[in-house]
């Protein structure tokens, strides 16, 4: 998924939770957290793939499980919602055999596909979960339209 769709989906997660505006603040750097994260350790060739320790199912669930666990983390919970809309984007749009990479560090990783990037995003751009995402993002769009965006409550 690109950003803007990774963001439409956490404002559309943060909006159906009822979340305030601080908190949708944080559920929007919760969805942008993954890629900030792995892409770079990617790049600089710690992994093979960039979907890693920040993309990972099983590093989520234990973030969220500390989060229930210590109190003075509960206010850092949308964060884990951010995270969590942006594996599930990226899940719907992974290919099958990359699956496994989110489930790092439980599964070895598959290493990204070669190639060239714009190429990948034009056909992505074109594709039936391409037009998915925007899809979200539209309905975000017209979510922000009609009621705003989360107020301070």
């Amino acid at each position: 998924m690109t950003p803007v769709g990774h963001l439409a989906a956490a404002l559309l997660a943060a909006t159906s939770a009822g979340l305030d505006r601080r908190q949708a603040h944080l559920c929007l750097v919760g969805a942008l957290l993954p890629d900030l994260i792995d892409k770079p350790l990617w790049r600089a060739g710690v992994f093979a793939t960039g979907h890693t320790i920040a993309h990972s199912i099983a590093v989520v669930c234990a973030v969220a499980a500390l989060f229930t666990m210590v109190p003075q983390l509960r206010v850092l919970a949308p964060v884990v919602l951010g995270q969590a809309t942006h594996i599930a984007g990226d899940l719907v749009v992974a290919y099958p055999k990359f699956l496994r990479n989110f489930a790092w560090p439980l599964l070895p990783q598959r290493p990204a596909p070669g190639g060239s990037p714009v190429r990948y995003w034009i056909t992505y751009a074109t594709s039936t979960v391409g037009l998915v995402e925007l899809t979200l993002i539209v309905a975000a769009g017209v979510m922000l339209i009609r009621r705003g965006y989360p107020s301070d409550n």
